[in-house]
């Protein structure tokens, strides 16, 4: 029995068995990842996983129940499993079903990805780890060196007529140089990910993590004060990953954030745009539906400075009596429903980094922040983080910075932004932003 098969079959079963309306989720997977260390294969994985999780209303309670057996004789259990774990909850947690809309095209899988034989991915990752470790006279040894393929299948068919399914893969790859001068240590790292061979440059990727391990030997602290900052792409997606919360409507509705009733108010500086968008062509989180069936949108966070919407999932929305954004997923067969972002980024400027230096004229360029767990307050948006970058003098790089710690607030440094550049950067969680120029950021140093 195929997995479609399956899962009507599973709905037309509970139905039998008494259950008002039910849904049976799937999530399958592949992995591809290869990790080199000093030339060799140190580590080497080819996985795949796949299960089902079932939702169903019996007795006017939603009971659960997961497997990652997909075969016919599973179907009793998980019907039975889901009829004690209803009754076990109260009706005031009953879920209601989605019985779908109008989706959106989506062409997320490239068949290509996978056509590239094992060897030829292990050439390419020893390409990028040659490049690293020649890409500067200083640079010692790579901390870490890998190259991987990931492949998702999502499908939900519930008693409501909802069928739907997409399937999405990706490839990507990491370097971490290591450069040493004496007893001086410094690490420089890239990362790509695509959807197309064609486009990763493995020499470029090692010669760039190579390059930027090198450049902050050598480094030293600046004197405390208020500096004019830029914050790359990587240190500024950093911190909105750390504050993305502020903008689910569920944290709003409990008061971990302080954006409550401010929805149409000026929260940033006119030169923000803040975007989710589910149908970002190539985006590491692009999909068509979140995990409760909602289709997938391009939405303004903040646009032009001004907060157009919260991100919502249906429980969330249910609330605020607004409709979901569809940002409701499951972060695993046996998670909830929780509010999550697709390609959440700041949107690209017109500057080059080097316009955002000449406009800063003199100030600091900060490329890392470290300790991000425990130097953020996700509810006051107070941050007080370890950095490294470089001192900016005359709009150009004179020196590599460190044992600095920057101190701040996140809703008023989104008012800070002066300007925006057009590097935009990605991570690997689908969070991205382009430089920034900061007007002004407290910097305790020497």
């Amino acid at each position: 029995m195929d997995r479609q098969d399956l899962q009507k079959q599973m709905i037309q079963e509970a139905l039998k068995c008494g259950f008002t309306d039910c849904e049976v989720f799937y999530l399958g997977g592949e992995s591809f990842e290869v990790l080199l260390m000093e030339g060799e294969v140190s580590n080497y994985e080819n996985s795949s996983e796949a299960g089902i999780s079932f939702r169903g209303t019996y007795h006017g309670r939603t009971g659960y129940a997961f497997s990652e057996r997909l075969e016919e004789d599973c179907i009793p259990f998980l019907i039975e499993s889901a009829k004690e774990n209803a009754m076990l909850m109260s009706e005031d947690e009953h879920e209601e079903l989605f019985a779908g809309e109008i989706y959106p095209e989506f062409s997320g899988y490239y068949p290509e990805l996978e056509r590239v034989c094992v060897e030829k991915r292990i050439q390419l990752a020893k390409r990028m780890e040659e490049a690293a470790l020649n890409g500067a006279e200083s640079i010692a040894s790579l901390d870490y060196c890998v190259l991987g393929i990931g492949k998702r299948e999502v499908s939900i068919v519930n008693s409501l007529g909802l069928d739907i399914s997409f399937t999405k893969n990706f490839a990507s790859s990491y370097v971490s140089a290591i450069a040493r001068a004496g007893d001086e240590t410094k690490k420089g790292s890239a990362f790509w990910k695509g959807t197309d061979w064609a486009e990763f440059n493995p020499e470029e990727t090692g010669r760039k993590a190579a390059k930027r391990g090198a450049e902050l030997l050598g480094a030293s602290s600046v004197n405390s004060g208020t500096y004019k900052v830029v914050l790359d792409g990587k240190a500024m997606t950093s911190l909105l990953s750390s504050f993305s919360g502020i903008f689910f409507g569920e944290n709003v509705q409990k008061g971990f954030s302080l954006l409550k009733d401010r929805v149409g108010e000026q929260i940033a500086s006119s030169c923000v745009t803040l975007r989710d968008d589910a149908l970002l062509e190539g985006g590491y989180a692009s999909v068509p539906f979140d995990s409760e069936g909602v289709a997938g949108k391009n939405k303004a966070v903040i646009e032009k400075g001004y907060l157009k919407t919260l991100l919502y999932n249906r429980k969330s929305a249910k609330k605020d009596d607004v409709a979901s954004t569809g940002n409701g997923f499951k972060t695993g067969l046996t998670a909830p429903v929780k509010t999550a972002c697709t390609n959440f980024y700041i949107q690209k400027g017109e500057k080059t980094l080097e316009e955002l230096f000449l406009q800063m004229e003199n100030g600091l360029f900060i490329t890392d922040f470290m300790g991000l767990h425990a130097g953020t307050n996700g509810v006051s948006g107070d941050f007080s983080l370890s950095a490294e970058g470089f001192l900016v003098e005359l709009g150009k790089i004179v020196r590599p910075v460190e044992q600095i710690t920057v101190a701040g607030n996140f809703y008023t440094l989104m008012k800070d932004i002066l300007e925006v550049g057009e590097d935009l950067y990605f991570a690997a969680g689908g969070k991205g932003s382009p430089s920034v120029l900061i007007q002004g950021m407290s910097v305790a140093g020497k």
